[in-house]
């Protein structure tokens, strides 16, 4: 079975203080991770991936980057987007490295 990867855009609520914070979550099968540091989300989807790659912790591009090493698609919103489509915002990260 294969391991879909889910990118989430997501508003962060403390429910004790009421605190927001914006950012992603990156899940698989594997694994949940978050990124909550975000001073905006962007509504086109590929500049939510964009955005995940450049501001990301360790533990949510270990997870992006089974897209690119695996070349395959991921969901970003609920929405599926394959490796063709995925693929130049990966290569533009990696340029900018």
């Amino acid at each position: 079975m294969s391991n879909h990867i889910c990118l989430e855009p997501t508003r962060f609520v403390n429910v004790r203080s009421g605190d927001v914070s914006l950012g992603v979550r990156v899940y698989d099968d594997e694994g949940c991770y978050y990124d909550n540091s975000w001073v905006s989300i962007p509504d086109d989807d590929l500049e939510v991936l964009r955005e995940s790659l450049r501001s990301a912790n360790d533990d949510v591009l270990t997870v992006l980057f089974c897209v690119r090493d695996g070349e395959r698609g991921l969901f970003i919103g609920g929405v599926w987007y394959d490796w063709v489509t995925v693929r130049p915002v990966f290569d533009d990260h990696l340029k900018l490295r």
